[in-house]
């Protein structure tokens, strides 16, 4: 593994995805989804054995951007909305920051602290 990029996020996401259509492709009986299982498992192996670390290395930033880092911000949201009985936790649609406003209180204007942006939020 001299000089190989190696296993990262987007490496591991491969390899579940794989088996999961494995899975899926065991109860639907599919030569398709079967193909598609082995493509998707090639790549992350082709990926890990890569040697063009840059390359590699910003298809996992993009991931993580895209696809990983609002998944687990919309978690993080929805478990401080689970613990939190007085508040809302909502995101300014500008600079994308948390804010907490009260619940309840219906529809009421917000100012943003950070960015100074004025919209309309439903508590």
């Amino acid at each position: 593994m001299n000089k190989r990029h190696g296993i990262d996020e987007y490496g591991i996401f491969l390899v579940w995805l794989a088996v999961a259509i494995s899975i899926l492709s065991f109860f639907l009986n599919n030569d398709f989804v079967k193909g598609l299982a082995l493509v998707v498992f090639v790549y992350g192996l082709f990926r890990a054995l890569s040697r063009n670390s840059y390359k590699r290395t910003y298809e996992n930033r993009i991931f993580k951007e895209k696809l990983l880092n609002p998944i687990k911000k919309t978690l993080r949201l929805s478990k401080k909305n689970k613990k939190d009985k007085n508040y809302k936790y909502i995101t300014c649609p500008n600079c994308k920051q948390d804010l907490r406003i009260p619940k309840d209180k219906g529809k009421i204007k917000v100012k943003c602290p950070k960015c100074g942006n004025k919209f309309d939020a439903r508590s």
